[in-house]
């Protein structure tokens, strides 16, 4: 039952022989990482182990990567990601006990997930999929609402529970934990503290949709702008975050809400200023409370939420001197040390130095900076207020996933995502955004006199 999960590939493939690589993203990509978990996979031979996101994903990389879907303009950002992946790949070559095993990694997770989904961010959305695939993923989402509310209650994904009645899969690493008396919720990404990062990266890319629709009640069409007209993205998002019972993506939801106020300032000079006063602020409590709350022992602590913290916190100290000898390259994903029984490795960064030493390290650290540079130098130079916006809210989600990746390890569909992100990034410009009318509204203010061609 497991090769089903091949059928994607298939259904891509026709979409691109057909010259459709927009159907292909839209009708069975998005379905396939955000409707399907990762654990839905199968391993074809020659080929490493592929979840349904990743065997959808892997024919439409491949066709962007030979035969561009648009003339390609370079950015640093594409020197720092292909340095990043053939970085991961020399580790896992040269510092894994088992190289093959290392190499089969780096094709699924370095390889399809990270630098194919960043191809495809880079070509396929901007600009016209732009507003048709954030509406394609909140749609996504938002069927999943039922299910959540049910998962909440009773702790049971269906899911899981379909992966193992139909599917056969017992072996999936993951079930349903519980914290404070309830299920913490997981819906389709396998695992809680993962679902709440991609809802937290819904809802800002939610505040696209609200922002259209203020402007053009039309323009999203029928269904979504009654979700939009009663502002239920808005409220259930948050929601959902807070069912995963992941404290770190719920911070960062409230991190996005404030970064997707500052467009809405008269000064985007002083909404930056007082967004930064506000979350400097938040996040030097944060940290004390943080610090207070973990200063105790495991064996002190009052409930597994706390125990949890206190894991993290030892992880950096008991890690600090394996990271240092672990040199420029590292110890490979599969071969590092584990160190006082600490195997789970909840924190994105230590991880990459861990298993790509300081090189990884380095240059995921460059990837950060420039997306948020970039993104901001884009602010700084739009003019059309949709643009400028939208700008802003892919900041917003951004931070969101990198401050997230804190708590824990990149994994799961947090890969593709973060690097579907990176290059849709890249792609924005400032063109007159598709399907809006040739209205002022869409507009930041005009120059009051400009020189015109007369024919007389």
């Amino acid at each position: 039952m497991q090769a089903l999960f091949i059928i994607p590939m298939f259904m891509s493939i026709y979409y691109i022989w057909r010259g459709q690589i927009e159907k292909a993203f839209l009708n069975v990509y998005l379905p396939c990482t955000f409707l399907m978990p990762y654990y839905y996979a199968v391993r074809v031979p020659h080929l490493p182990l592929l979840s349904a996101g990743d065997a959808a994903l892997l024919p439409i990389g491949m066709a962007l990567l030979f035969r561009p879907k648009s003339r390609w303009r370079f950015t640093r950002m594409d020197l720092w990601v292909t340095i990043f992946v053939a970085g991961y790949a020399i580790s896992e070559v040269t510092r894994e006990y088992v190289p093959k095993d290392g190499m089969s990694l780096w094709l699924q997770d370095g390889f399809v997930e990270m630098f194919l989904a960043y191809i495809v961010g880079r070509q396929v959305i901007e600009p016209e999929l732009r507003l048709e695939t954030i509406k394609r993923i909140l749609f996504l989402i938002m069927i999943q609402v039922p299910f959540a509310f049910y998962e909440f209650r009773f702790g049971q994904n269906p899911w899981l529970n379909i992966g193992r009645s139909v599917f056969g899969l017992y072996d999936v690493g993951w079930f349903v934990q519980l914290r404070g008396g309830t299920a913490r919720i997981a819906t389709s990404f396998s695992g809680a503290i993962v679902a709440g990062m991609m809802f937290m990266v819904v809802a800002s890319l939610n505040f696209f949709l609200m922002q259209i629709y203020k402007e053009n009640k039309t323009r999203l069409g029928p269904r979504m702008a009654i979700l939009q007209k009663y502002r239920l993205p808005f409220f259930l998002l948050p929601i959902l975050v807070f069912m995963t019972g992941s404290r770190m993506p719920l911070a960062c939801t409230l991190l996005v809400f404030l970064i997707a106020l500052i467009p809405r300032f008269k000064s985007i000079r002083t909404g930056v200023i007082v967004i930064l006063l506000v979350a400097g602020t938040g996040a030097v409590a944060v940290y004390g409370y943080f610090e207070r709350y973990t200063s105790v022992s495991e064996d002190a602590a009052m409930d597994e939420a706390q125990t949890s913290a206190i894991y993290r916190k030892q992880l950096i100290e008991n890690y600090a001197p394996i990271l240092e000898t672990g040199g420029w390259l590292g110890y490979g994903q599969m071969s590092h040390p584990i160190v006082m029984g600490q195997g789970s490795i909840d924190n994105g960064y230590m991880l990459v130095q861990l298993s790509q030493g300081k090189l990884g390290k380095y240059v995921f650290e460059i990837i950060v900076f420039e997306s948020i540079f970039s993104l901001a130098l884009k602010a700084r130079r739009f003019k059309s207020r949709e643009n400028l916006f939208f700008t802003f809210f892919m900041m917003g989600a951004l931070i969101g996933l990198f401050v997230s990746l804190i708590s824990v390890a990149m994994g799961e569909q947090t890969p593709q995502v973060i690097f579907l992100l990176l290059g849709w990034s890249q792609s924005i410009l400032d063109s007159r955004p598709v399907g809006a009318g040739a209205s002022a509204e869409s507009m930041l203010p005009e120059p009051k006199f400009r020189f015109r061609r007369v024919i007389a």
